[in-house]
């Protein structure tokens, strides 16, 4: 009788109706650096940010590889090297500051950084874009502070957009 069970329940597996014990493995996504011109902006401190971001997110199964690289052509190459199911790139497209004057006896002359932010998510064996976007965010301190602060959204959408395509 225990046979008998065995057999159903293994030729059930392989019919696949009963889901078998097997673990996914989670999802590799490689994270380039950000590319910008700016100088008071750290690309690596940015990918960083973003993987730290990356890794704090629920339900996401993935394990994050740093690149790098910024090139959206040299991201992809090196995410193919490194067996990569997704890549993430990201691009700095407007950074600008203004100063103000607070208010009060001081007058302390404030500057507040601008910066905008877009993201592409593509999955690796074929280049599809998975997801994209653009963040914006402003800063006291600076720019690259600007720039990290767009990472918990980018982080957020990335790993929607994983959960979703891996349904």
């Amino acid at each position: 009788m225990r046979q008998f069970v065995a057999c159903l329940f293994l030729a059930l597996v392989l019919a696949g109706r009963v889901p078998a014990f097997a673990q996914t493995s989670p999802a590799r996504v490689c994270v380039a650096e950000v590319e910008t011109r700016e100088p008071g902006i750290s690309p690596t401190a940015v990918r960083d940010a973003l993987i730290k971001f990356l890794s704090k997110q629920k339900g996401l199964e993935a394990e994050e590889v740093p690149l790098d690289a910024s090139d959206s052509a040299a991201a992809m190459t090196q995410a193919k090297d490194k067996k990569c199911d997704y890549l993430v790139d990201m691009m700095v497209t407007e950074v600008h500051s203004e100063s103000g004057y607070t208010a009060g006896y001081s007058g302390v002359n404030l500057q507040t950084f601008f910066v905008t932010v877009n993201y592409k998510l593509s999955k690796v064996s074929d280049g599809a874009e998975q997801a994209s976007g653009s963040f914006k965010a402003s800063d006291r301190g600076s720019a690259q502070s600007a720039v990290i602060a767009t990472m918990k959204k980018t982080a957020e959408k990335v790993a929607e957009a994983i959960k979703n395509t891996a349904r």
